[in-house]
């Protein structure tokens, strides 16, 4: 059992719309500790032993502590995200796993950790907002909204359920109305072979994931989830995860994917939505997370999914009315109405209504400025240098400028890597640091985020305690390549590493 404590809320309040608005994240990090052997004289030689003791980092977990507050538990097998590579590591070669015919490689960071995350003591929960609004709905459907959904709590206590969301307006809106395909960005169909479906589909979830979040607790604590259209959310720029799991899901639909947005509970975040696909050649579909851009069948052990509720596209809702919730256990055919509950069924057929979708037919996209680019990237590359020798009062902060620029060339292609899941081995980094590796020793590793503030950068680039070494006989590398996507929607890969000299004891 590990304790931790977090800051004072905001306005050090207690009260559960502070607590909400709190965004100290939990970041747990696993370290390979090791032994150096320092050099003696012929005097020390068989008299004193001298050690110095080292921590390389080797990955690490985040959690929101507002996911923790509101959830009051979390548990589950976290995913350890490793960079891929670790220079002076290398992994035992990933299997293959096969899914009814369809092979897919491991994940690169299949190290996880099987955690219970809680609150001593616990914190009073904030009471939910029972959704009471204004609606430009049909009446009928308000009212058959009303019925269904408190027919399946009376038989599903412990899920949720929902056909109307609040609009940003405060209006009740239906679900369905908010799903409609969209026009892709266009640096995602740039150099993208036509056909190659999956690989598209790649490059729209990591343009989506990139995209700041921002939870609706601390946009408009103690009020229900306030759900933006598209257009919105690109210009807001921030939004929660149903924001960004209809903007993938209205991408897939522009590339003519079976796809749904849906909602059940993940590990990481208690409820969530995400988006779920599934092709005709697929006996298991696939969740998409919207917050990393990854995925996952429901039958894998490190979907991050633990449990769906409701399916929802463009024509109706369904409600998980099987026994099971968890994925790798459920029957996903939604035309069983043993296993799924639609909406719209015999006795309320849809086509008694009409709506049209709240989404517009066309999204604005702006080209980010590449000068504004590197003017961030180094930016965020010198205050990161210059915090440097603040982690490192009681010594010296030396930089290898020779290794430091090999690092910024090869980090200037790791987000066209990082989307194809062509990530190079260890062996491929060193073999690139080969002239320094004579005389060196090189650790290191790559970080990637979605940018938001360069104060989350540095935060990051510490907890890796990577500048910690108390020792002078050791140099720096430092490299920072922001990847820009339209709208200012920026990927920051940061690369670090020390070097120590080799020595002959």
């Amino acid at each position: 059992m590990c304790p931790f404590r977090i800051g004072e809320p905001p306005d050090n309040d207690f009260d559960a719309s502070s607590l909400q608005r709190c965004r100290d994240i939990l970041y747990i990090n696993v370290f390979d500790e090791i032994e150096f052997d320092l050099p003696k004289t012929d005097r020390e030689r068989d008299q004193i032993i001298r050690k110095r003791i080292a921590r390389n980092w080797l990955g690490s977990i985040k959690i929101p502590f507002s996911n923790i507050y509101i959830n009051q538990r979390l548990e589950g097998n976290y995913c350890l995200s490793v960079p891929n590579p670790l220079i002076g590591y290398t992994r035992a070669k990933l299997s293959q796993l096969k899914n009814n015919d369809q092979s897919k490689a491991v994940p690169p960071s299949t190290s996880v950790l099987r955690m219970f995350v809680t609150m001593e003591p616990l914190l009073a929960a904030p009471e939910p907002m029972e959704q009471s609004f204004d609606s430009t709905e049909s009446l009928d459907l308000l009212n058959h909204a009303r019925a269904w959904v408190e027919q399946l709590n009376k038989k599903f206590p412990d899920r949720e359920y929902k056909a109307t969301v609040s609009d940003i307006n405060g209006r009740a809106v239906f679900i369905p109305r908010f799903i409609h395909p969209l026009p892709l960005p266009p640096l995602v169909t740039t150099g993208t072979a036509e056909g190659d479906s999956q690989i598209q589909c790649r490059r729209l979830a990591r343009f989506v994931s990139l995209i700041p979040f921002l939870a609706d607790t601390i946009t408009f604590p103690g009020i229900c989830d306030i759900w933006e259209t598209s257009d919105q959310f690109l210009r807001t720029m921030a939004g929660d995860d149903e924001e960004h799991a209809v903007l993938l899901n209205n991408y897939f639909l522009s590339l003519n994917r079976k796809t749904w947005i849906a909602m059940g509970i993940s590990i990481y975040s208690g409820p969530v939505w995400f988006v779920l696909t599934k092709e005709d050649s697929q006996y298991y579909p696939t969740c998409w997370s919207v917050s990393d851009g990854q995925n996952a069948s429901t039958i894998e052990t490190w979907n991050p999914i633990r449990s769906i509720y409701l399916l929802a596209n463009e024509e109706n809702i369904w409600a998980n009315i099987q026994e099971q919730d968890v994925p790798s256990r459920m029957n996903f055919d939604v035309s069983n109405t043993k296993h799924w509950r639609p909406f719209f069924d015999r006795s309320f057929p849809r086509n008694s209504l009409s709506w049209t979708s709240v989404q517009p037919n066309d999204l604005h996209y702006e080209v980010t400025q590449n000068q504004d680019v590197l003017t961030l990237e180094k930016h965020i590359f010198e205050i990161i240098r210059d915090k440097c020798p603040d982690w490192r009062p009681s010594s010296i902060t030396p930089w290898h400028y020779g290794c430091q620029k090999r690092l910024q060339e090869i980090l200037k292609n790791k987000e066209e890597s990082f989307i194809l899941g062509l990530a190079p081995s260890g062996g491929d980094i060193e073999a690139e640091l080969t002239e320094f590796q004579s005389t060196h020793d090189i650790t290191g590793f790559s970080i990637q985020m979605p940018y938001s503030t360069i104060q989350a950068a540095v935060d990051t680039v510490y907890s890796t305690k990577l500048f910690e070494h108390a020792t002078n006989d050791i140099q720096f590398a430092l490299a920072v390549h922001v990847h820009p996507y339209p709208n200012n929607i920026l990927a920051v890969w940061i690369y670090v590493a020390h070097l120590t000299k080799k020595t002959t004891l």
